[in-house]
């Protein structure tokens, strides 16, 4: 749990016995705090320890600051070519390692069928320890022409670049006075999608970045094979968010597909209020579905947008309606895999708000030019830290491992299977995750 005012943070760490204890206290520059950890064993969260982090939303801002405009082919500026230099430039600076997948796919201008040349832009951080068990985290930085550009999806980008600040700083030390608190033990790729075709609402437009990238970048990077993969997590859309009653619309179906999902909104007097997770209901996608719910869950602000997973079975009734709720995103060319004559469903989450299914909230309203100042209202800042601090701490747990301090090597408390340890002084260091914010007070 996190508790403290603006400028100072207090760390908590709950005992065996469940009763939770002060440990320490940092302090802080205009920032949010956020919780940081790693997933509770089979003991639940006795002996668990959770630390209050900084979530600097300024940074946040500064991302959505440069993704204000449509970002189309057939818009009048290069506001698409502004955007993809400056995520670049971003995926540079923290460390990554950067690939440009390009690709040609066909737009529809001025009625004409047009080939176009697509960007992806790819970051890899690179683990440690064998291939496999590769985690992409991605989303579309192109817009469509109707659609607000920092909704749709400027936000995603804006929290897929946090995320991968966040994790880069976790895992490389600043000096060496200050080491990484995480070893990368395996790889993460942050993918910037170009030219998503499917959300132009046009006819005969070609398959979008997302599908070039698996089929011709990501899969040869597997080795074609589907057991280097941990998964896929799509963010699309993450930012409409409605207290209202009767602001969320289901499509007619929806209560077949997915039965549990529809009794919790509807109870909830159908408001859209949460983050909806859809998920291929397969062994293949549980560790990673069940690793972002605990982190997400982790989160005592996690009440005011809450997660909501759907979870799509094989052999469920999904009519067209419905399966337009989940078909246009990069997520769905994943679990519809099929490299060659035989189905290779792979692993993939997708986190959205579930966009024109959901009426904006009355104080959300920002017309296009809209400031990414005026763009992020208190809930919307709530809502992007939450998947902020969940994606980062699903990434520390699946694709790193926690490095002991000295006084725990010396002791006899070294950690090396990457579960919480029960010392505190075992995860004092996972304080330094962002060094440049936080300083513990002894």
């Amino acid at each position: 749990m996190c508790s403290g005012p603006k400028h100072s943070v207090v760390v908590w760490r709950r005992q065996e016995s469940g009763e939770a204890e002060q440990w320490g206290k940092a302090s802080v520059h205009s920032a949010s705090c956020w919780v940081t950890g790693v997933s509770p064993g089979a003991g639940g969260l006795a002996g668990w320890v959770g630390v209050c982090m900084c979530q600097d939303i300024y940074q946040l801002e500064s991302h959505l600051e440069r993704l204000t405009q449509i970002r189309n082919p057939i818009a009048p500026n290069d506001a698409r070519g502004t955007a993809r230099s400056y995520i670049r430039g971003q995926m540079q600076q923290y460390g990554l390692k950067l690939h440009l997948h390009t690709f040609n796919t066909t737009v529809n201008i001025n009625g004409n069928p047009t080939t176009v040349l697509g960007e992806n832009v790819v970051g890899v951080a690179k683990g440690n320890g064998d291939r496999g068990g590769v985690l992409v985290v991605g989303a579309d930085y192109d817009t469509s022409m109707e659609h607000h550009p920092l909704e749709d999806n400027g936000a995603g980008v804006g929290v897929m670049l946090e995320t991968a600040r966040n994790y880069m700083a976790a895992t490389n030390p600043v000096s060496l006075d200050q080491p990484a608190p995480f070893a990368a033990l395996k790889t993460v790729i942050f993918v910037a999608f170009d030219l998503n075709t499917r959300e132009y609402g046009e006819a005969e437009v070609g398959q979008p970045g997302s599908f070039h990238f698996l089929h011709q970048w990501l899969w040869p990077f597997l080795d074609q094979s589907p057991e280097n993969l941990t998964g896929v997590i799509i963010l699309d859309s993450i930012t409409r968010f409605n207290q209202e009653p009767k602001s969320q619309f289901l499509p007619s179906g929806f209560e077949k597909t997915f039965p549990k999902a529809f009794e919790h909104i509807n109870e909830g007097g159908m408001k859209g209020n949460f983050l909806a997770a859809y998920i291929r209901d397969s062994p293949s996608s549980q560790n990673l579905s069940q690793t972002f719910t605990t982190s997400y869950l982790m989160d005592r602000k996690a009440r005011l947008v809450r997660l909501e997973e759907l979870k799509v079975s094989d052999g469920a009734t999904v009519n067209d309606r419905v399966l337009q709720t989940f078909n246009h995103q990069a997520q769905f060319h994943f679990w519809t895999f099929q490299p060659s004559t035989q189905p290779t469903p792979l692993p993939a989450i997708l986190l959205t708000d579930t966009g024109i299914y959901r009426q904006p909230g009355t104080n959300d309203s920002c017309a296009v030019p809209c400031s990414a100042s005026q763009f992020l209202s208190r809930p919307r800042r709530t809502a992007l830290t939450i998947i902020t601090t969940a994606l980062t701490n699903t990434l520390l747990n699946l694709q790193s491992q926690r490095l002991p301090t000295s006084s725990s090597s010396s002791s006899g408390g070294e950690n090396t299977d990457g579960n919480a340890a029960a010392s505190p002084l075992s995860f004092m260091v996972a304080t330094f995750l962002l060094p440049q914010l936080v300083h513990l007070l002894h």
